[in-house]
Protein backbone atom coordinates (compact mmCIF):
# COMPACT_ATOMS: atom_id res chain seq x y z
CA UNK A 1 0.00 0.00 0.00
CA UNK A 2 0.72 3.74 -0.73
CA UNK A 3 2.18 5.88 2.27
CA UNK A 4 -1.27 7.90 2.83
CA UNK A 5 -0.09 11.67 4.56
CA UNK A 6 -2.58 14.75 4.58
CA UNK A 7 -3.92 15.83 1.54
CA UNK A 8 -1.84 19.26 1.11
CA UNK A 9 -3.39 21.89 -0.71
CA UNK A 10 -2.29 25.29 -2.95
CA UNK A 11 -3.79 28.06 -1.55
CA UNK A 12 -3.96 31.45 -3.66
CA UNK A 13 -6.47 34.38 -3.09
CA UNK A 14 -7.85 32.49 -0.27
CA UNK A 15 -9.05 30.01 -2.60
CA UNK A 16 -8.04 26.32 -1.33
CA UNK A 17 -6.98 23.75 -4.59
CA UNK A 18 -6.44 20.14 -3.41
CA UNK A 19 -3.61 18.33 -4.85
CA UNK A 20 -3.70 14.55 -5.90
CA UNK A 21 -0.57 12.10 -5.20
CA UNK A 22 0.63 11.41 -8.97
CA UNK A 23 0.62 7.70 -10.11
CA UNK A 24 3.99 6.65 -11.23
CA UNK A 25 3.13 3.44 -11.94
CA UNK A 26 2.81 3.71 -15.46
CA UNK A 27 -0.44 2.55 -15.47
CA UNK A 28 -2.61 5.92 -15.73
CA UNK A 29 0.27 8.00 -17.56
CA UNK A 30 2.18 5.70 -19.49
CA UNK A 31 5.52 7.12 -20.87
CA UNK A 32 5.21 10.51 -18.58
CA UNK A 33 6.94 9.33 -15.79
CA UNK A 34 9.52 6.92 -15.53
CA UNK A 35 13.31 6.57 -14.36
CA UNK A 36 15.06 8.93 -16.29
CA UNK A 37 12.35 11.52 -15.96
CA UNK A 38 13.41 10.99 -12.42
CA UNK A 39 16.99 10.85 -12.92
CA UNK A 40 16.70 14.44 -15.02
CA UNK A 41 14.54 16.12 -11.90
CA UNK A 42 17.65 15.15 -9.37
CA UNK A 43 19.85 15.95 -11.31
CA UNK A 44 18.17 19.38 -12.58
CA UNK A 45 17.51 19.91 -8.91
CA UNK A 46 19.79 18.49 -6.48
CA UNK A 47 18.09 20.99 -3.31
CA UNK A 48 15.62 18.52 -3.63
CA UNK A 49 17.99 15.84 -1.69
CA UNK A 50 17.36 16.34 1.74
CA UNK A 51 21.07 15.81 2.93
CA UNK A 52 21.28 18.17 5.48
CA UNK A 53 18.90 15.34 7.04
CA UNK A 54 20.88 12.95 6.03
CA UNK A 55 24.43 14.37 6.85
CA UNK A 56 24.77 17.71 9.16
CA UNK A 57 27.03 19.74 7.52
CA UNK A 58 27.62 17.83 4.25
CA UNK A 59 27.33 21.12 2.15
CA UNK A 60 25.36 21.86 -1.05
CA UNK A 61 25.64 19.19 -4.22
CA UNK A 62 26.55 19.91 -7.50
CA UNK A 63 25.83 17.28 -10.27
CA UNK A 64 28.30 15.67 -11.87
CA UNK A 65 26.57 13.11 -14.14
CA UNK A 66 24.20 10.98 -14.76
CA UNK A 67 24.36 7.02 -15.50
CA UNK A 68 28.01 6.90 -14.59
CA UNK A 69 29.49 3.77 -16.62
CA UNK A 70 31.05 0.69 -13.87
CA UNK A 71 32.35 -2.29 -14.90
CA UNK A 72 32.38 -5.15 -12.51
CA UNK A 73 34.64 -7.70 -14.23
CA UNK A 74 33.85 -11.17 -16.34
CA UNK A 75 32.37 -8.57 -18.92
CA UNK A 76 29.25 -7.41 -16.42
CA UNK A 77 28.55 -3.56 -16.33
CA UNK A 78 26.40 -0.82 -15.05
CA UNK A 79 25.60 2.47 -14.32
CA UNK A 80 24.88 4.60 -11.22
CA UNK A 81 21.97 6.76 -11.82
CA UNK A 82 22.76 10.18 -10.29
CA UNK A 83 26.39 11.37 -9.12
CA UNK A 84 26.88 14.51 -7.23
CA UNK A 85 29.47 15.86 -5.04
CA UNK A 86 30.27 18.99 -2.64
CA UNK A 87 33.22 21.80 -3.07
CA UNK A 88 34.44 20.03 0.39
CA UNK A 89 34.90 16.81 -1.44
CA UNK A 90 31.91 14.98 -0.27
CA UNK A 91 30.46 12.47 -2.32
CA UNK A 92 26.40 11.44 -3.01
CA UNK A 93 25.51 8.34 -5.24
CA UNK A 94 22.13 7.84 -6.34
CA UNK A 95 19.88 5.27 -7.54
CA UNK A 96 16.32 6.53 -8.81
CA UNK A 97 13.46 3.71 -8.40
CA UNK A 98 9.87 4.01 -9.76
CA UNK A 99 8.54 1.39 -7.88
CA UNK A 100 6.78 -0.69 -11.09
CA UNK A 101 8.95 -4.09 -10.95
CA UNK A 102 8.27 -6.23 -7.61
CA UNK A 103 12.06 -7.70 -8.42
CA UNK A 104 12.99 -3.99 -8.35
CA UNK A 105 12.19 -3.98 -4.68
CA UNK A 106 13.94 -6.90 -3.83
CA UNK A 107 17.10 -6.40 -5.82
CA UNK A 108 17.36 -2.27 -5.49
CA UNK A 109 19.09 -1.75 -1.99
CA UNK A 110 21.81 -4.92 -3.41
CA UNK A 111 22.42 -3.21 -7.13
CA UNK A 112 23.08 0.96 -5.04
CA UNK A 113 25.64 -1.07 -2.93
CA UNK A 114 27.55 -3.20 -5.53
CA UNK A 115 27.99 0.29 -7.71
CA UNK A 116 28.80 2.53 -5.29
CA UNK A 117 31.71 -0.44 -4.48
CA UNK A 118 33.00 0.25 -7.96
CA UNK A 119 33.17 3.38 -7.66
CA UNK A 120 34.83 3.05 -4.51
CA UNK A 121 37.35 0.71 -6.39
CA UNK A 122 37.85 3.98 -8.63
CA UNK A 123 41.13 6.27 -8.52
CA UNK A 124 40.65 9.76 -8.81
CA UNK A 125 41.79 9.89 -12.13
CA UNK A 126 39.63 6.57 -13.21
CA UNK A 127 36.46 8.38 -11.77
CA UNK A 128 36.66 11.43 -13.50
CA UNK A 129 37.30 9.82 -16.70
CA UNK A 130 34.16 7.69 -16.05
CA UNK A 131 32.06 11.14 -15.30
CA UNK A 132 33.64 12.70 -18.47
CA UNK A 133 32.46 9.67 -20.93
CA UNK A 134 28.73 9.73 -18.87
CA UNK A 135 28.74 13.77 -19.59
CA UNK A 136 30.10 13.23 -23.29
CA UNK A 137 27.25 10.87 -23.73
CA UNK A 138 24.35 13.15 -22.48
CA UNK A 139 25.69 16.15 -24.39
CA UNK A 140 27.14 17.85 -21.47
CA UNK A 141 30.17 19.75 -21.76
CA UNK A 142 33.38 18.41 -21.07
CA UNK A 143 35.03 19.25 -17.90
CA UNK A 144 37.41 18.38 -15.09
CA UNK A 145 35.55 17.68 -11.74
CA UNK A 146 36.68 20.88 -10.38
CA UNK A 147 35.72 22.64 -13.15
CA UNK A 148 32.14 21.77 -12.98
CA UNK A 149 32.34 21.91 -9.12
CA UNK A 150 33.94 25.46 -9.53
CA UNK A 151 30.95 27.03 -11.64
CA UNK A 152 28.60 26.68 -8.62
CA UNK A 153 31.38 27.19 -5.74
CA UNK A 154 34.10 29.89 -6.47
CA UNK A 155 36.29 29.34 -3.21
CA UNK A 156 36.14 25.60 -3.70
CA UNK A 157 40.75 24.98 -3.86
CA UNK A 158 41.66 22.28 -6.76
CA UNK A 159 44.66 20.90 -4.59
CA UNK A 160 42.18 19.96 -1.38
CA UNK A 161 39.20 19.16 -3.60
CA UNK A 162 41.03 16.79 -5.04
CA UNK A 163 42.71 15.44 -2.27
CA UNK A 164 39.50 14.77 -0.66
CA UNK A 165 37.87 13.24 -3.46
CA UNK A 166 40.22 10.78 -3.96
CA UNK A 167 40.23 10.02 -0.26
CA UNK A 168 36.51 9.61 0.07
CA UNK A 169 37.08 6.80 -2.65
CA UNK A 170 39.92 5.00 -0.66
CA UNK A 171 37.85 5.18 2.16
CA UNK A 172 34.48 4.50 0.59
CA UNK A 173 32.86 7.13 2.56
CA UNK A 174 30.25 8.45 0.34
CA UNK A 175 25.93 8.97 0.59
CA UNK A 176 24.01 6.37 -0.65
CA UNK A 177 20.91 7.22 -1.43
CA UNK A 178 17.92 5.01 -3.13
CA UNK A 179 15.24 7.49 -4.27
CA UNK A 180 12.16 7.02 -5.28
CA UNK A 181 7.80 7.12 -5.28
CA UNK A 182 6.23 4.84 -2.52
CA UNK A 183 8.92 3.18 -1.18
CA UNK A 184 7.68 -0.18 0.07
CA UNK A 185 8.07 -1.04 3.65
CA UNK A 186 10.10 -4.83 3.38
CA UNK A 187 13.44 -1.50 1.91
CA UNK A 188 12.86 0.10 5.43
CA UNK A 189 13.67 -3.13 6.66
CA UNK A 190 16.29 -3.82 4.51
CA UNK A 191 17.52 -0.71 5.25
CA UNK A 192 17.67 -1.39 9.06
CA UNK A 193 19.63 -4.58 8.08
CA UNK A 194 22.49 -2.38 7.00
CA UNK A 195 22.56 -0.44 10.15
CA UNK A 196 23.55 -3.76 12.19
CA UNK A 197 26.95 -3.80 10.04
CA UNK A 198 28.97 -1.55 11.95
CA UNK A 199 31.59 0.48 11.21
CA UNK A 200 30.25 1.24 7.62
CA UNK A 201 32.34 4.87 6.35
CA UNK A 202 29.27 5.76 3.71
CA UNK A 203 25.47 6.50 4.89
CA UNK A 204 23.09 4.77 3.52
CA UNK A 205 19.36 6.32 3.04
CA UNK A 206 16.09 5.43 1.84
CA UNK A 207 14.40 9.17 0.78
CA UNK A 208 11.00 9.20 -1.09
CA UNK A 209 9.54 11.85 -3.18
CA UNK A 210 5.96 11.93 -2.82
CA UNK A 211 4.50 14.11 -5.98
CA UNK A 212 1.26 16.17 -6.08
CA UNK A 213 -0.71 17.65 -8.66
CA UNK A 214 -3.51 19.91 -8.94
CA UNK A 215 -6.26 18.59 -11.14
CA UNK A 216 -5.67 20.57 -14.12
CA UNK A 217 -2.17 19.44 -13.97
CA UNK A 218 -0.97 23.42 -13.95
CA UNK A 219 0.86 22.52 -10.83
CA UNK A 220 3.25 19.97 -9.72
CA UNK A 221 4.27 19.52 -5.94
CA UNK A 222 7.71 17.22 -5.29
CA UNK A 223 8.70 16.81 -1.43
CA UNK A 224 11.13 14.55 -0.30
CA UNK A 225 11.47 12.56 2.66
CA UNK A 226 14.18 10.79 4.15
CA UNK A 227 12.49 7.13 5.75
CA UNK A 228 15.80 5.63 6.99
CA UNK A 229 19.13 5.78 7.10
CA UNK A 230 22.43 4.11 8.40
CA UNK A 231 25.11 6.11 10.54
CA UNK A 232 28.61 4.99 11.34
CA UNK A 233 29.57 3.17 14.53
CA UNK A 234 32.80 3.98 16.10
CA UNK A 235 32.98 0.87 17.31
CA UNK A 236 34.35 -0.58 14.33
CA UNK A 237 35.25 1.09 10.88
CA UNK A 238 35.34 -0.97 6.95
CA UNK A 239 37.75 0.56 4.84
CA UNK A 240 39.34 0.24 1.32
CA UNK A 241 42.85 -0.25 1.59
CA UNK A 242 45.88 -0.92 -1.32
CA UNK A 243 46.95 -4.58 -0.66
CA UNK A 244 50.41 -3.97 -1.79
CA UNK A 245 50.03 -5.93 -4.61
CA UNK A 246 48.41 -3.40 -7.22
CA UNK A 247 44.97 -4.62 -5.70
CA UNK A 248 42.10 -3.22 -3.59
CA UNK A 249 40.85 -5.10 -0.22
CA UNK A 250 38.27 -4.47 2.72
CA UNK A 251 39.86 -4.58 5.89
CA UNK A 252 37.82 -4.16 9.27
CA UNK A 253 39.87 -2.41 11.74
CA UNK A 254 39.48 -2.84 15.40
CA UNK A 255 37.57 -1.04 17.80
CA UNK A 256 37.53 2.56 18.35
CA UNK A 257 37.30 4.80 21.32
CA UNK A 258 34.18 4.39 22.82
CA UNK A 259 31.97 6.92 24.85
CA UNK A 260 33.13 7.04 28.18
CA UNK A 261 29.26 7.70 28.97
CA UNK A 262 28.20 4.23 27.51
CA UNK A 263 29.15 1.36 26.51
CA UNK A 264 27.25 0.95 23.58
CA UNK A 265 29.43 2.19 20.45
CA UNK A 266 28.56 5.41 19.31
CA UNK A 267 27.29 6.80 16.45
CA UNK A 268 28.91 9.37 14.46
CA UNK A 269 28.88 11.08 11.11
CA UNK A 270 30.55 11.42 7.90
CA UNK A 271 32.07 14.85 8.56
CA UNK A 272 32.94 13.67 12.49
CA UNK A 273 34.94 10.64 10.54
CA UNK A 274 36.79 12.26 8.21
CA UNK A 275 37.77 15.51 10.05
CA UNK A 276 39.45 13.08 12.77
CA UNK A 277 41.54 11.30 9.16
CA UNK A 278 42.63 14.40 7.79
CA UNK A 279 43.60 16.10 11.22
CA UNK A 280 45.60 13.37 12.42
CA UNK A 281 46.90 13.36 8.82
CA UNK A 282 48.53 16.55 9.40
CA UNK A 283 48.75 16.73 13.14
CA UNK A 284 49.47 13.04 14.15
CA UNK A 285 47.83 11.73 17.17
CA UNK A 286 45.83 14.85 17.32
CA UNK A 287 42.55 13.22 16.92
CA UNK A 288 43.07 10.87 20.09
CA UNK A 289 43.90 14.02 22.22
CA UNK A 290 41.23 15.85 21.19
CA UNK A 291 38.68 12.82 21.71
CA UNK A 292 40.16 13.20 25.51
CA UNK A 293 39.54 16.51 25.71
CA UNK A 294 35.85 16.16 24.18
CA UNK A 295 35.13 13.97 27.04
CA UNK A 296 36.32 16.37 29.58
CA UNK A 297 34.37 19.39 28.36
CA UNK A 298 31.26 17.56 27.87
CA UNK A 299 31.35 17.20 31.77
CA UNK A 300 30.94 20.89 31.71
CA UNK A 301 27.90 20.59 29.18
CA UNK A 302 30.26 21.32 26.13
CA UNK A 303 28.95 19.19 22.78
CA UNK A 304 30.86 18.70 19.73
CA UNK A 305 28.37 20.29 16.97
CA UNK A 306 29.87 18.49 13.63
CA UNK A 307 28.80 20.88 10.55
CA UNK A 308 31.91 21.74 7.88
CA UNK A 309 33.80 22.09 11.11
CA UNK A 310 33.80 21.14 14.47
CA UNK A 311 31.91 24.07 16.68
CA UNK A 312 32.18 23.90 20.73
CA UNK A 313 28.87 24.32 21.40
CA UNK A 314 26.81 25.17 25.17
CA UNK A 315 23.18 25.01 25.38
CA UNK A 316 21.38 28.25 26.85
CA UNK A 317 18.05 29.01 28.12
CA UNK A 318 16.97 31.29 25.12
CA UNK A 319 18.50 32.60 21.76
CA UNK A 320 21.65 31.41 20.31
CA UNK A 321 23.89 28.75 22.22
CA UNK A 322 27.20 29.64 23.57
CA UNK A 323 29.86 28.70 21.18
CA UNK A 324 33.08 28.50 22.28
CA UNK A 325 35.54 28.02 19.34
CA UNK A 326 35.34 26.28 16.07
CA UNK A 327 38.50 23.73 15.02
CA UNK A 328 38.67 23.06 11.21
CA UNK A 329 40.18 19.84 9.74
CA UNK A 330 43.76 21.61 9.02
CA UNK A 331 43.47 21.69 12.91
CA UNK A 332 43.13 25.56 13.22
CA UNK A 333 41.20 27.52 16.18
CA UNK A 334 38.56 29.99 15.69
CA UNK A 335 37.35 31.98 18.66
CA UNK A 336 35.42 34.75 17.51
CA UNK A 337 32.07 32.90 17.61
CA UNK A 338 32.46 33.40 21.41
CA UNK A 339 31.58 37.15 21.45
CA UNK A 340 28.94 36.91 19.16
CA UNK A 341 25.33 37.23 19.49
CA UNK A 342 26.17 40.48 22.67
CA UNK A 343 28.81 38.50 24.32
CA UNK A 344 31.16 40.72 23.78
CA UNK A 345 32.61 41.64 27.52
CA UNK A 346 32.82 37.81 28.53
CA UNK A 347 33.79 36.95 25.30
CA UNK A 348 36.46 39.36 25.37
CA UNK A 349 37.37 37.66 28.94
CA UNK A 350 37.64 34.28 27.10
CA UNK A 351 39.94 35.16 24.37
CA UNK A 352 42.20 37.32 26.58
CA UNK A 353 42.44 34.44 29.17
CA UNK A 354 43.44 32.16 26.49
CA UNK A 355 45.86 34.29 24.49
CA UNK A 356 47.65 34.78 27.42
CA UNK A 357 48.43 30.77 27.38
CA UNK A 358 50.14 31.19 24.12
CA UNK A 359 51.72 34.52 24.41
CA UNK A 360 49.02 36.19 22.05
CA UNK A 361 46.39 38.37 22.36
CA UNK A 362 42.44 38.89 21.45
CA UNK A 363 42.25 40.74 18.48
CA UNK A 364 38.95 43.01 18.85
CA UNK A 365 36.92 43.31 15.31
CA UNK A 366 33.68 45.52 14.81
CA UNK A 367 34.55 48.47 16.68
CA UNK A 368 35.04 46.12 19.82
CA UNK A 369 32.14 44.31 19.62
CA UNK A 370 34.29 40.98 18.55
CA UNK A 371 37.32 39.63 19.45
CA UNK A 372 39.46 36.37 18.88
CA UNK A 373 42.46 34.65 19.83
CA UNK A 374 45.28 35.49 18.02
CA UNK A 375 49.13 34.48 18.14
CA UNK A 376 51.87 36.94 18.73
CA UNK A 377 52.45 36.93 14.98
CA UNK A 378 48.85 37.81 14.43
CA UNK A 379 47.96 34.22 13.29
CA UNK A 380 44.92 32.18 14.31
CA UNK A 381 46.03 29.36 16.86
CA UNK A 382 46.04 25.71 15.99
CA UNK A 383 44.83 23.18 17.92
CA UNK A 384 48.34 22.39 18.53
CA UNK A 385 48.97 25.60 20.58
CA UNK A 386 46.81 24.75 23.16
CA UNK A 387 46.33 20.82 23.68
CA UNK A 388 47.72 18.91 25.60
CA UNK A 389 50.01 21.35 27.27
CA UNK A 390 47.17 23.94 28.17
CA UNK A 391 44.55 21.19 28.03
CA UNK A 392 43.39 22.27 31.98
CA UNK A 393 43.47 26.06 31.67
CA UNK A 394 41.50 25.71 28.51
CA UNK A 395 38.89 23.57 30.32
CA UNK A 396 38.94 25.94 33.34
CA UNK A 397 38.36 29.33 30.87
CA UNK A 398 35.04 27.37 29.21
CA UNK A 399 33.84 26.62 32.76
CA UNK A 400 34.29 30.46 33.77
CA UNK A 401 32.60 31.31 30.76
CA UNK A 402 30.04 29.35 30.86
CA UNK A 403 29.20 30.47 34.49
CA UNK A 404 29.44 34.43 33.03
CA UNK A 405 27.16 33.62 30.58
CA UNK A 406 24.46 32.27 32.60
CA UNK A 407 24.96 34.72 35.46
CA UNK A 408 24.23 37.66 32.56
CA UNK A 409 21.52 36.29 31.58
CA UNK A 410 19.98 36.06 35.04
CA UNK A 411 20.56 39.82 35.94
CA UNK A 412 18.64 40.42 32.79
CA UNK A 413 15.66 38.33 33.33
Amino acid sequence: MRRRDGTPLIIANDQARPLGRVDLSGKLNPGRYDEAWLQKLLFDHPELLPTEQIEPGFGNVVPLCRELPLAFGAGKTGAMDNVFATADGGLLFVEAKLWRNPEARRTVVAQAMEYAAAIFRLSYEQFESAVEQARTTANLASKSLFEIVKERDEGVDEAEFADAIARNLKRGRAIIAVVGDGIREDLELLAELLQTHAGHRFTFALVELAIYASSDSSTTFVTPSVLAKTALIERGVVRIEDSGKGEQQIVISGAAAESRLTDKPRLISMGEDEFYEVLDKRNPGMSAILKGFLAKADALGVTADWQRALNLKHAFPEGNPLNLGTIDKSGFLETGPSSWWDRTHIGRAYNERLAKLISGFARETKDGKESAVRTAAGKMPRLTDFLPKHEQAWLNAMSEYIEAALKQHGSTD
